[in-house]
């Protein structure tokens, strides 16, 4: 009962010291300013890419029009091959969240995160993507509606949303006419434990030309456990659909594919946070009517170290470093291993704007 008071405690404090008032808008900017070398079997010196590149430029505004009403916006301006001028403008959140109530249960309405696996709480220090984004099964974010909100006493959070399905990218008529249902549940039973889980199921998936994902059903529970300087967060994701091949006569042949993976990142937090050293485990098996695909199926590891010379609010990056190294073997005979080692400088940082006069 105690530990439930003491996070009930501080998630109250929090929410006071760095909620913005009625009326007040917070503008922040996120930067990442990296340096990638690709490579295979770490012949660095011989590279497939070797560029430097924005890889995120966010630009968030945040909007408090009264206690129970908020509203986002953040557009991403990054470096890009696809345009002639190098660079391109994409929208990542736009949404509208309320409070209906005394408690911390919100209804949020538009463009927003997704909440499978770790893809919505992934933080980057590992820089590298979380392990739904990486293998393409979701997005980050994603047009929809949910409810989300804390448990009691600082027991933990939930969220359950339906939403397009096809990610932010997606719109128009590259959304289909099946949502995805999306639920998510994490729980701190102890100091210092986290556990939870989360599925998502969509009954038409992805198209690509005459392919057609059916019933898409994802599951992956999570833990953390966190012990002073030491921190280890792992889950474990199953990902199963049905291809449904669609021939020139109209004849249609089905594939099943069974998916599941692990990713395990371990953190090391030195001097006052300003250090960290982190590692990184994948594994991804594939199988195609219960035979293994090892086109597809991998390892992927590394490791990397980020220095923090400044930090914002509730600890969040100001101004950080980060070296990183990540390798991926595919299963298949005779593959070379791929290497991506970047430098990134991180760069990030927020003000509250006031209430304008008749604003």
């Amino acid at each position: 009962m105690k530990r439930l008071q003491v996070f009930a405690a501080l998630a109250a404090a929090v929410t006071v010291l760095f909620a913005i008032e009625p009326g007040q808008t917070e503008l922040e900017m996120n930067g990442w300013f990296r340096y990638t070398n690709e490579s295979e079997s770490f012949g660095v010196t011989e590279p497939s890419a070797s560029r430097f590149s924005l890889e995120r430029g966010y630009v968030r505004m945040k909007h408090q029009w009264a206690p129970k009403f908020e509203s986002k916006l953040t557009i991403d301006i990054h470096s890009s091959d696809k345009y002639a001028e190098g660079a391109t403008v994409r929208l990542k959140e736009a949404y509208l969240n309320y409070k209906p109530g005394g408690g911390d249960l919100n209804l949020t309405a538009g463009l927003q995160k997704h909440y499978f696996s770790s893809v919505y709480s992934w933080d980057y220090t590992n820089p590298f993507k979380s392990l739904a984004d990486a293998q393409g099964l979701c997005a980050s974010a994603d047009y929809g509606l949910t409810a989300n909100g804390y448990l009691p006493a600082g027991f933990g959070e939930y969220q359950a949303g339906i939403y397009n399905g096809e990610g932010y990218k997606g719109a128009g008529k590259n959304v289909n006419l099946s949502p995805a249902l999306v639920g998510n549940v994490r729980v701190a039973p102890l100091t210092g434990v986290k556990v939870g889980v989360s599925g998502r199921y969509n009954a038409v998936g992805k198209t690509s030309g005459s392919v057609t994902e059916k019933n898409v059903l994802g599951v992956a529970p999570m833990l953390k456990l966190a012990f002073g300087p030491v921190a280890v967060e792992g889950e474990y994701i199953i990902w199963n659909h049905t291809n449904e091949t669609t021939d020139t006569l109209g004849a249609v042949t089905s594939t099943d594919h069974v998916q599941s993976g692990l990713c395990v990142v371990p953190v090391v937090s030195l001097a006052k946070r300003r250090f960290e050293v982190h590692g990184r485990f994948d594994m991804w098996d594939h199988k195609q009517d219960g035979e293994g695909d090892d086109g597809k199926s991998l390892l992927r590891y590394g490791a990397g170290v980020n220095w923090h010379p400044q930090r914002r609010e509730k600890g969040k990056p100001g101004v950080a470093l980060q070296f990183a190294w990540l390798r991926t073997q595919l299963k298949s005979e005779g593959s070379e291993p791929v290497d991506e080692l970047i430098a990134q400088f991180r760069f990030e940082w927020s003000t509250v704007i006031p209430q304008f006069i008749g604003g």
